[in-house]
């Protein structure tokens, strides 16, 4: 069921505008879009009001509001999954923001079947970019593994992007690629990964 939802909210993603600016025109009217292309004598902006670009010359243009509206994440905690698709690996998360650009989480994960799988592990993340209403991030993490009665040890580097709608700011979705390496449980095994895991912000 939860691999059906992170579906969902990674169609999202790329469903909702990473921002959006407001036209204000001589005629008194107002358009919400994203800027494509602007030059000395027309604009181009993305709007949900039709699925084509809009075309507007600059000379009906009486003003234009850009979006500055910041967003800081600076000592919040948030509460989410985590999941793993080629490893069918689902886990809970706790992600705690120590600045605006620092995080720690801590990631619990528990799988029955065949065999009992239970692991804990505790990740650092940075965000190097902001664009929109995204954060691009790099991190690393490590961790303790249990099969059965067996012990081992991960660990993993990690870069993605993570998602804020903005009509749902608090609400967090985030894409991840990364190389990881189990060791201590059976075979040692490397390879990548990539996750998918959505959280929300308090």
């Amino acid at each position: 069921m939860l691999k059906y939802i992170l579906s969902l909210l990674t169609l999202l993603l790329f469903a909702i505008p990473a921002g959006a600016e407001t036209i204000r025109l001589n005629s008194g009217e107002s358009l919400e879009g994203k800027i494509r292309i602007m030059d000395e004598k027309t604009l181009y902006i993305e709007s949900k009001l039709t699925a084509q670009e809009l075309k507007i010359d600059r000379e009906d243009l009486s003003l234009i509001e850009f979006d500055t509206s910041g967003r800081s994440l600076a000592r919040r905690i948030g509460f989410g999954f985590h999941y793993r698709p080629n490893g069918n690996e689902e886990h809970l998360s706790v992600k705690n923001w120590l600045s605006e650009i620092d995080s720690a989480e801590l990631m619990i994960g528990y799988s029955s079947g065949s065999v009992s799988t239970f692991g804990v592990e505790l990740r650092y993340a940075r965000v190097f970019k902001v664009e929109g209403t995204s954060d691009l991030f790099y991190g690393a993490g490590t961790g303790i593994i249990s099969k059965d009665s067996t012990r081992g040890t991960s660990f993993r580097f990690f870069s993605g992007s993570e998602f804020f709608p903005s009509s749902s700011p608090n609400f967090g979705i985030s894409l991840e690629f990364g190389v990881l390496r189990q060791q201590g449980v059976g075979d040692d095994t490397q390879g990548f990964y990539n996750a998918i895991s959505a959280r929300y912000y308090f």
